[in-house]
């Protein structure tokens, strides 16, 4: 597990709330991905996992879909992630 108190977290926060209009849910998923864990342990560099994604989006079944507005509103929170981190 991500430890969420720390400015990665909240700059993912403030982004997500600013160009999605809602508020952060947070959920424990993404354990699969073992890439995770090693950032963690070998670097001291806790990961963001900023979902995108809706309920209904059926992620790796054969009728997968993405909702293309969020895919936009995606590519948006990340910048505004980055600028936040920056201090602009």
């Amino acid at each position: 597990m991500v430890n969420t108190d720390n400015p990665y977290a909240r700059a993912a926060v403030e982004a997500m709330h600013e160009i999605f209009k809602k508020d952060t849910v947070y959920i424990r998923s993404g354990g699969s991905i073992p890439i995770v864990t090693q950032f963690d342990k070998d670097l001291n560099v806790p990961s963001i996992m900023m979902g995108m994604g809706l309920p209904d989006d059926n992620l790796h079944a054969p009728n997968e879909k993405f909702h293309i507005p969020n895919f936009y509103r995606g590519i948006e929170s990340i910048i505004r992630f980055f600028q936040i981190l920056g201090g602009q």
